[in-house]
């Protein structure tokens, strides 16, 4: 049984289902003014102040839905509407405050910015830089950190607060990694959607033969949808029209055995990965002297895309996967003619229950395209694994760090620039876990690893080899940046 992991993501999926719905009736333009009352009915509202407030905002996620706004470059943005319930000051003194004699916390401020009134500390928030030490230096913690969930977990302090106490993103910093679209607790932070026109691709592919339309999922599908089996979910995506489901898993195999062949020709001292885009957008962004150490070859949603169209040229690619950051990457200019669209599990599954599909009703397919290494390319450490398993040899001197998550990422980054590093070559991972892990994820349970790693256990080719057997790969461009 299908559950959503919270309330956030339940009005996600609603408006994305009733926006699908009608787009796929064909009848959206003419029926768009009734989704707000259809998802919040009223006359009392299920969490904010009032339904006005409800359907504002809802009104707002239909403009996301649509697209979002064209003049905007950012893949993610703010609704004004939801944003306006957290904290504008990071550091509140609360009631354990004693206004104890010590005065520490005064004495550590720098900015003088502590003061104490009726025997109690009061920060003067004109002075306060937000530095913290007033919080490390009281007895009781009677100092609390409430910087608002967005910043907090925004890797390249991308987000900042405008004049009217609304969170704002930074293009120029923003590496589309979706940390803040998770962490914020009132669904203010969203992807935009190009569902509609996926919807309106696959109407002009079924009466178009020169229009094939392939999904490529990525091989983090296998620990998301758990109230159906992987074979269910395959027919199920074919039933929404695409001409086949590919595995992006199939392209890893390709990229593991070419970022393998880079890694044994390497010109620098350690090679970076570059599967994951906003670990390759934030090493641009803070380590722009590092970038010739990414590697040249391709991410496997572009390798598994360029592998179809070199066997297919009427084809058109629909990604779906846990990432938004692969929003961004189609938008760079080299990969500008591998990828039509991407949709994020989270919108797959709205369009499936918004076609009527049940997916516990299909009846399964095959899917056996790719090898064991190339399906656990979807955790941290896959990517390793399978250049390892490609060497073959344990004596060969091959030292890979895996970095689970920005932070780690960050930490692996500094010794290089620094030259305190014993490893040779790093894999980033902005996602705690990998992509299973991923901000449009159908739920982040603890058991992804281990459904990962038996999804791999069931490809019948166990190397990237065998996977790859049946294909011409011998094209330079395929996996190489243009």
């Amino acid at each position: 049984m299908r559950f959503f992991e919270n309330y956030v993501q339940l009005v996600k999926y609603e408006v994305l289902r009733e926006v699908s719905k009608y787009a796929l009736e064909g009848t959206l333009s003419k029926n768009i003014y009734k989704i707000p009352k259809t998802i919040d009915p009223g006359p009392e509202p299920r969490s904010r102040c009032c339904i006005y407030h409800e359907r504002a905002i809802t009104t707002e996620r239909i403009g996301l839905a649509l697209g979002g706004d064209k003049s905007n470059p950012n893949i993610i943005e703010v609704l004004d509407t939801a944003c306006d319930q957290c904290p504008i000051n990071r550091f509140k003194v609360t009631e354990s405050c004693r206004g104890c004699i010590a005065h520490r916390c005064k004495d550590a401020c720098p900015k003088d910015a502590i003061s104490f009134i009726n025997h109690r500390a009061v920060i003067d928030y004109t002075k306060c830089i937000e530095c913290g030490k007033c919080k490390e230096a009281c007895p009781y913690d009677a100092i609390s950190d409430v910087m608002r969930p967005c910043k907090r977990a925004c890797p390249t302090a991308a987000i900042t607060i405008d004049e009217d106490k609304k969170a704002q993103i930074d293009r120029e910093k923003c590496i589309s990694c979706g940390a803040c679209v998770y962490q914020c607790p009132f669904g203010a932070i969203q992807d935009k959607s190009s569902i509609v026109e996926v919807i309106e691709l696959l109407k002009n592919a079924e009466n178009n033969p020169d229009i094939n339309v392939y999904a490529t999922i990525a091989p983090a599908f296998a620990s998301q949808f758990n109230y159906a089996s992987i074979g269910q979910v395959v027919t199920g995506v074919k039933k929404l029209g695409f001409k086949d489901v590919v595995e992006v898993a199939l392209g890893a195999d390709l990229v593991s055995k070419h970022e393998t062949e880079e890694f044994l020709n390497k010109e620098t001292d350690v090679m970076f990965s570059s599967c994951c885009p906003a670990f390759y957008d934030y090493i641009n962004h803070k380590y722009p002297e590092l970038k010739d150490n990414i590697s040249s070859t391709v991410s496997p949603m572009i390798a598994t895309a360029r592998l179809i169209k070199s066997i297919d040229s009427n084809a058109k690619i629909v990604f779906i996967g846990p990432c938004i950051a692969k929003k961004g990457e189609i938008l760079r200019e080299e990969y500008s003619d591998d990828i039509e669209f991407v949709l994020t599990f989270e919108e797959i599954t709205a369009l499936l229950d918004a076609a009527k599909i049940d997916l516990t009703e299909q009846n399964e397919s095959l899917l056996n395209n790719a090898s064991y290494y190339g399906r656990i390319f979807a955790r941290t450490g896959g990517l390793s694994e399978s250049i390892a398993n490609n060497i073959g040899n344990p004596d060969f001197d091959f030292r890979p760090l895996s970095c689970d998550g920005i932070d780690e990422c960050d930490k692996a980054l500094r010794l290089v620039k620094f030259g305190r590093y014993d490893f040779n070559f790093i894999e980033g991972m902005a996602c705690k876990g990998g992509c299973m892990k991923g901000p449009v994820s159908l739920h982040h349970g603890p058991k992804n690893k281990k459904m990962i790693d038996d999804y791999g256990k069931l490809a019948y080719e166990k190397n990237a080899d065998e996977s790859l057997r049946v294909f011409d790969t011998n094209h330079i461009d395929l996996l190489s940046k243009k």
